[in-house]
This record gives structure tokens, sequence and C-alpha cells, in this order.
């Protein structure tokens, strides 16, 4: 991590698409607490759950958010909707399996697009962004 951050509690979110990016950048930089909301397992699992006649060798980018979390030794959050029809739950549920200090919160009644309007979404990230820094 940069220099200027040396003693600061890093985070790093990722919501969506963006989960792969912050589970791999997480896993390479162990921030004191990942935070990723409606992740997927990977882009090829998610690709051939709403594109199943597309190869999955096409895809560039494979955002193996499955194998990113198993090197993360700090604290995971996982946080999914519980009516999630783009990423279904049982993402962050494969994903909670594979991260050892994973921790899954269910937004009952979320979906996608809607799971951050929901007080107990907000709840829950205020939890944890209040917890003191890990030494």
């Amino acid at each position: 991590m940069a220099p200027r951050y040396a003693g600061k509690r890093v985070i790093a979110y990722g919501r969506s698409l963006g989960t792969g990016l912050a589970s791999d950048w997480a896993a390479r930089h162990q921030p004191q607490l990942t935070i990723l909301v409606s992740p997927y397992a990977s882009m090829r699992a998610l690709a051939a759950l709403h594109y199943p006649w597309v190869p999955g060798n096409v895809l560039r980018y494979q955002l193996r958010s499955d194998e990113a979390v198993a090197r993360i030794l700090t604290p995971v959050l996982l946080v999914h909707g519980a009516q999630d029809p783009l990423i279904p739950l049982a993402h962050s549920q494969a994903l909670a399996q594979r991260a050892p200090s994973a921790r899954l919160v269910i937004i009952p009644g979320a979906a996608h697009a809607d799971v951050h309007r929901f007080a107990s979404y907000q709840s829950t990230i205020d939890e944890a962004l209040a917890r003191p820094k890990q030494p």
C-alpha cells in the first residue's frame, strides 16, 4: 500500500461488478476490512448463468472472487440481498465458505439494485466501519 496510508485503517469496498476487483486487491494487500456487496463467485459462473450459449473461454477477465477471498486473511463482510435476480445469493454463500474470516449478512427483501436502501444494509455497514482498527 502507499506510504501515505501507513497507520491508517484501510478498507476495500466493492459492489456488484466491482467485487471481483476489490477481492483481488484485498487478497494482495490484506486491508483491515473487505466489504463485498452483491458479490459473484467468478465472472465465468455469472456469465454462464445469464448467457449459457456463450463459451466461457471468451471472457478476457475471469474476475475470480472465489479464488481471491480464499487468500484474504483479514475480516471479510459479504452483504447480499435475499431476492437478488442478477447475482443469486448462492454466490455469496459460496464465497463465505471459501473465505477464512468471512461474515455473510443477508438483507431480507432486497434485490440487486436496491440493497443499499434497506435500513439493515446501512446498519450493517455502519457497524462494520465503527469497529476499531485491528492491530
